[in-house]
């Protein structure tokens, strides 16, 4: 009987040791939860990686409409430099250019460098399709 008894008293050991069925389903659902886990944290690396891409692909379109911008507003300084090497060279053909009324004068640099601070491209410039939605969205 002592042998009967180690024996299922052995059985019973042994059967406490092994996992219940919920157990053993999480057991094996544990890798499956690992991969899934795994697989969304690199959809999730995905989604984050095509949003900056996304991002600087928009960053890179500014920066190319500010370059179109400058390259515009550079023209217009060259020609403004032109029409005021002109208008230097015609004022003294007919007088000499220190000669001018003061006012005159001082009404001409005026509209000149007005002229020269609107055609000048600033660091804080905004490209002009942001500087339109911006105005639409203010009216």
């Amino acid at each position: 009987m002592s042998r009967t008894l180690h024996a299922l008293l052995a059985m019973g050991a042994l059967y406490a040791a092994l996992p219940t069925s919920a157990q053993a389903q999480d057991a094996v659902d544990a890798p499956a939860i690992s991969l899934e886990a795994q697989l969304e944290r690199q959809v999730q690396i995905a989604d984050n990686a095509r949003q900056e891409v996304e991002r600087l692909r928009a960053e890179l379109a500014l920066k190319e409409e500010l370059i179109e911008l400058a390259i515009e507003r550079n023209s217009a300084l060259y020609a403004l430099a032109s029409e005021v090497i002109e208008a230097g060279h015609y004022r003294n053909s007919r007088e000499p250019f220190l000669q001018m009324k003061r006012v005159e004068m001082e009404n001409l640099k005026q509209e000149f460098e007005d002229r020269a601070r609107n055609a000048r491209l600033y660091s804080t410039t905004l490209p002009p399709s942001v500087r339109q939605r911006m105005e639409e969205e203010l009216n």
